[in-house]
């Protein structure tokens, strides 16, 4: 019932920005060739646009991000050669270098869901930002308004805002 919940809240969000989610698609947990993808078409700077593309198709089309037939259309909507990526994808190319980054995901970032946010002060210290001061605050998973409203609270207490209301000890949090 909660899953439900926050679908719908992600539905209504991304149709006031002019996105129609549709979740009746088929996911992988580790879309490999996907992320070999991505990383193909980051040498050609062309990542962003790429995973751009292949979220439209995977969110509003229900053509799979799974599928390869799905892969290559979207480096085709953006003018990347399909054919070399076809090529490319029947080799075993980057196929270690994305399974050693689903590892460190998990084993060194500490990730185990997404979405997770990571909010800080300039200082904050993480697995993303070592030898900073500041403990970060964290958010696993989807957040609703009043999570990332305390989030930001925290943040301003932290930084010591003069106007923020003051706890005895502010404490980071995960939230």
């Amino acid at each position: 019932m909660q899953r439900d919940l926050i679908e719908k809240s992600m539905y209504d969000l991304g149709r006031k920005v002019g996105i129609t989610l549709d979740y009746n698609v088929q996911t992988n947990w580790q879309p490999v060739e996907s992320q070999r993808a991505m990383k193909w078409a980051a040498q050609f700077g062309m990542q962003e646009e790429f995973v751009d593309a292949l979220g439209h198709r995977h969110f509003e089309n229900r053509q799979s991000a799974s599928h390869r037939s799905t892969v290559l259309a979207a480096a085709q909507d953006v003018g990347l050669d399909s054919e070399a990526l076809e090529a490319f994808l029947d080799t075993d190319e980057l196929e270690a270098e994305v399974w050693a980054s689903y590892a460190s995901t998990v084993k060194d970032k500490g990730i185990h869901a997404i979405p997770f946010f990571v909010f800080g002060l300039p200082d904050v210290k993480s697995t993303f930002r070592p030898g900073g001061t500041s403990e970060p605050v964290i958010v696993r998973g989807s957040g609703n308004p009043e999570t990332f409203c305390e989030v930001f609270e925290t943040l301003w207490r932290l930084k010591g805002s003069p106007t923020a209301p003051q706890p005895e000890t502010a404490q980071p949090a995960t939230v």
